[in-house]
């Protein structure tokens, strides 16, 4: 059913970069009744104390907002064969995952770093080693009631996520189909990848390209089948957490409008 762009936002998450608060981004976010998805990156982890974690979080807790968050993923490989850059992926992860109980979020998101390039040949090493990594993390977030969701960035077989969930074995680890990932980085196949992951994806990632790079346009700008995938998932009665990812001053209104008009759940 179609809805209007206003009844939407309340149904929608809407990322931001943390470092973006202090840029005013705080007092939009809480005007037009946003609920973000906070990305944890290096920088915001390093320069950041957590009072001032608290201090964002509370603004959104007492506005009643719903909160995800986006864990580091730039530079990290969670299922690295080097222990030191194992190590050094774990504990960036952990500054983010020891943030769960201020920002109360209701899902995290994070990347698998899985580059079949990088790891010919040695993908059952990857899994064993990503799964260790997985179920620490995700015992974590379920002392916190949070939801783990796993993105796919460069990955090129849906198996991938199954593999690593069935090894991992957490309720509360999900998948995250990133819709724009799979055109641009991906192998583009959306029937392949929706038919084998649909009863694990607990969020989507929306944003729009061409194809030719990850370019993250506003939604219909671009052809990524977007209504497409969304009534998929509705025929199937799953309805997994949605979240904008608009990278373009004043791509978020077109988005809304775009996403407003396509939506397929009551």
């Amino acid at each position: 059913m179609a809805l209007t762009p206003e009844a939407l936002i309340s149904r929608v998450q809407v990322n931001i970069p943390f470092r973006y608060f202090g840029k005013g981004y705080l007092n939009l976010f809480l005007k037009e009744g946003l609920n973000p998805e906070i990305g944890l990156d290096a920088f915001s982890l390093s320069r950041f104390q957590r009072r001032d974690f608290a201090q964002v979080a509370r603004s959104f807790h007492q506005a009643g907002r719903r909160l995800t968050l986006h864990a580091p993923f730039q530079d990290l490989l969670p299922g690295a064969k080097d222990e030191l850059i194992l190590s050094a992926s774990r504990r960036r992860l952990g500054q983010a995952f020891r943030l769960l109980p201020v920002f109360k979020p209701v899902h995290i998101v994070c990347h698998l770093g899985y580059d079949a390039k990088f790891y010919q040949g040695g993908r059952k090493g990857w899994l064993k080693r990503s799964a260790a990594i997985w179920k620490e993390f995700a015992a974590l977030a379920a002392a916190h009631d949070v939801k783990v969701m796993v993105e796919n960035v460069y990955e090129t077989d849906p198996d991938l996520f199954i593999d690593l969930l069935d090894l991992v074995q957490a309720p509360n680890l999900q998948v995250c189909l990133d819709a724009g990932h799979l055109q641009a980085f991906g192998d583009g196949d959306y029937d392949r990848w929706l038919n084998a992951l649909w009863p694990l994806v607990g969020q989507l990632h929306l944003h729009d390209n061409r194809g030719d790079k990850d370019s993250h346009l506003a939604l219909g700008r671009g052809t990524v089948p977007l209504e497409y995938i969304l009534n998929f998932l509705a025929a199937r009665d799953r309805q997994p957490l949605v979240t904008l990812e608009p990278h373009q001053e004043g791509s978020l209104a077109p988005s809304l409008r775009h996403l407003a008009a396509i939506w397929p759940w009551d």
